[in-house]
């Protein structure tokens, strides 16, 4: 299991450019309460925490462009839903007491958190691993021994569609 939360992490750290800030203005129409909690979040304003919004547009523009190199999955029926995605790293200690305070609800290990199931969990040589899932979206969150946090939260994206990502599949990206 932490090989497919270590695995989504590198994937979506990789793809995502750190200091992309733009701000999309959507209707909230149809958005469930983590996608209002998530784009609250992303208003925080630190140095120590960069933040990546990537909108469904460009988000296929980068798949496309890597997708022959993918085997093994149907990049369609994985990545063609997703709407957007949007990461968070800390840079530092008070970026991370920032975002962990405010992202404190998922970190509590509670098995459901604003209509999102707890679907793994790794608690490890003082890392912590989380995935929460609905019907629509993956919030991954990595913390790293108290001093980094990683976050990333697809719209678009079950969990279902995530563990039909192997490392197998992705063998030869040019990324890694």
């Amino acid at each position: 299991m932490k090989r497919y939360i270590l695995l989504a992490i590198t994937v979506l750290l990789t793809l995502l450019p750190l200091h992309t800030t733009a701000q999309h203005k959507q209707s909230d129409n149809g958005k469930s309460e983590v996608e209002k909690f998530i784009q609250r979040v992303s208003r925080i304003k630190s140095p120590e925490i960069d933040y990546a919004y990537i909108s469904t547009n460009m988000f296929k523009q980068m798949f496309a462009m890597v997708e022959k190199h993918i085997e093994g999955i149907e990049v369609d029926n994985v990545f063609g839903s997703i709407k957007s995605v949007r990461r968070f790293e800390t840079t530092g200690k008070e970026g991370y007491t920032t975002l962990t305070t405010a992202l404190q609800p998922f970190l509590q290990e509670d098995e459901q958190v604003m209509g999102m199931e707890l679907m793994a969990l790794n608690r490890e040589d003082g890392e912590l691993s989380v995935i929460y899932s609905d019907n629509k979206s993956l919030l991954v969150i990595g913390d790293y021994y108290d001093e980094t946090l990683n976050v990333v939260f697809i719209v678009g994206l079950s969990y279902e569609a995530f563990i039909q990502i192997s490392p197998d599949s992705l063998n030869g990206l040019p990324l890694f």
